[in-house]
């Protein structure tokens, strides 16, 4: 391959940082990975999981002659590290890359540039998350098709072009973006919803107080279309507030059309509630299926089977036997047209495809596929 790292330092072991590894350990990208976070007992799971070959005590001890650090840490404290990091560069390898992987882009990208660090920072975002934390959900094949973007200056292209090869190499879709423009996306495409799917929980979760059949008839679609609401909290709450000024403006025109949505259903204007939901199906359809973005791809199989004792287990057990491993599976308690359906959920597009042949092969019908 066009470029090897010898020496990672890892700052921050964790789901993203410690898949990243992985992930550039699998594609022979790097040899050694050098682990420093505050938590003893991340560094001990990173460490078990091969995340890491070794930790660093202090700061310094994992710069030392690397050629690669990654910041994988929340916005907040990348930006304090991005101070630590420039006391040590000296001890770094001469042409040493400092990349991060956090989910807004300018502010982490000023601060670098504040730092003096612009001849060897560049951004990167890994478009891809779980609804897990920890890099004991560390895997890597959480970055494979997904989309990576690095956001380089006007004078580093060369950087980002061999950076580019490198996570290409390692499975992942690199594409160049502004990092301004990169903070106006994310913030339709992902952070704005993560606001709306936590804001429709919080809203059955208090009528619920009323009624349990909130709770029991939302076990099917409504679990399905919030998924994101469960996310960590924490970062989220970071994310929000760091990326709030292009997240307002969004907020306010989502106001504007619930209230033109308000209206419509209120004037029980047929056509023109036609053309809202046609108009989000036709766009809807058009997305790529089968790639992940700013929000982790599920990719979902719904089976027809019989309502019959042990039903899951048999399936479970028929795609263990071919190797395909099963995200979640559970029957459609919640059912308003079809019955007898069992949900699959897996996440690679890989092990849909294969759990789509090995079940029609056995006679299964597939009623949706996603």
């Amino acid at each position: 391959m066009a470029s090897h790292f010898s020496r990672m330092c890892l700052i921050g072991c964790g789901l993203i940082g410690g898949s990243l590894s992985l992930a550039l350990q699998k594609a022979g990208a790097v040899s050694r990975v050098i682990g420093y976070d505050k938590s003893p007992e991340a560094l001990r799971e990173a460490r078990a999981r091969g995340v890491i070959h070794e930790t660093a005590e202090h700061l310094e001890d994992g710069v030392r002659f690397a050629d690669l650090i990654v910041l994988a840490a929340p916005s907040p404290v990348v930006i304090d590290l991005l101070v630590e990091v420039k006391k040590h560069i000296y001890l770094a390898a001469p042409d040493v890359l400092i990349t991060d992987v956090c989910s807004t882009k300018k502010l982490v990208q000023d601060r670098a540039k504040q730092c003096d660090l612009h001849e060897h920072f560049l951004g990167g975002h890994p478009m891809a998350g779980s609804e897990k934390s920890g890099v004991q959900a560390a895997d890597a094949l959480l970055l494979e098709n997904a989309v990576y973007v690095l956001t380089p200056e006007k004078d580093q292209d060369e950087k980002a072009r061999r950076f580019a090869e490198v996570l290409a190499h390692a499975g992942s879709r690199v594409r160049f973006m502004d990092a301004k423009e990169h903070d106006r996306v994310v913030a339709a495409i992902s952070h704005v919803p993560h606001l709306i799917a936590s804001t429709l929980v919080s809203q059955v979760r208090d009528l619920a107080n009323q009624s349990a059949a909130y709770t029991e008839l939302a076990a099917g679609g409504f679990r399905d279309i919030t998924r994101i609401a469960s996310a960590d909290p924490a970062l989220w709450s970071d994310i929000t507030l760091e990326n709030q000024a292009e997240i307002l403006p969004l907020l306010d025109d989502w106001i504007r059309r619930i209230n033109t949505l308000k209206t419509i259903l209120s004037s029980r204007e047929q056509t023109h509630l036609h053309q809202f939901f046609d108009d989000a199906r036709v766009f809807r359809d058009a997305l790529p299926a089968r790639s992940t973005g700013a929000i982790r791809a599920v990719f979902a199989v719904t089976v027809s089977v019989p309502d019959e004792p042990g039903i899951i287990g048999r399936i479970a057990m028929l795609l263990g036997e071919h190797h395909i491993s099963i995200r979640n599976i559970g029957i459609l308690e919640s059912r308003e047209e079809d019955l007898g359906q069992l949900l699959l959920q897996f996440d690679t597009i890989q092990f849909h495809d294969e759990a789509i042949y090995v079940l029609q092969g056995e006679g299964y019908q597939i009623i949706d596929r996603v």
